[in-house]
């Protein structure tokens, strides 16, 4: 469900995995992972910043779910001057050769 919800998400966003090592690692075990961690309830307010710092520094047991979500900001796309006009990615876009020739000139 995690996994999903990163890539429905529009922007940057990051899934730390934890899993065991079941061949090398004999302490951080299926059942150690089940005594060390808990999944975040409902009521966590997941627009809070500084509580998901909070949670992201806790030792005793690992919180697992979403930590934070920033709706206000603006995604790397959205950030480039390249897409203020144009919404459609650069490679579904016409070329225009005539540009192209003028910029490879540039240094003639």
């Amino acid at each position: 469900e995690i996994i999903k919800k990163a890539i429905q998400h529009k922007g940057y966003a990051l899934v730390d995995i934890f899993q065991p090592c079941v061949s090398f690692n004999k302490i951080n075990t299926y059942d150690w992972f089940k005594e060390h961690t808990y999944y975040l309830d409902s009521r966590y307010d997941v627009t809070n910043r500084i509580e998901a710092f909070k949670k992201s520094i806790e030792q005793n047991k690992l919180p697992l779910g979403i930590f934070y979500i920033n709706k206000n900001k603006k995604t790397f796309e959205q950030n480039l001057k390249t897409y203020k006009q144009n919404n459609n990615p650069l490679y579904q876009r016409k070329i225009k050769k005539d540009k192209i020739v003028k910029l490879i000139n540039l240094n003639k």
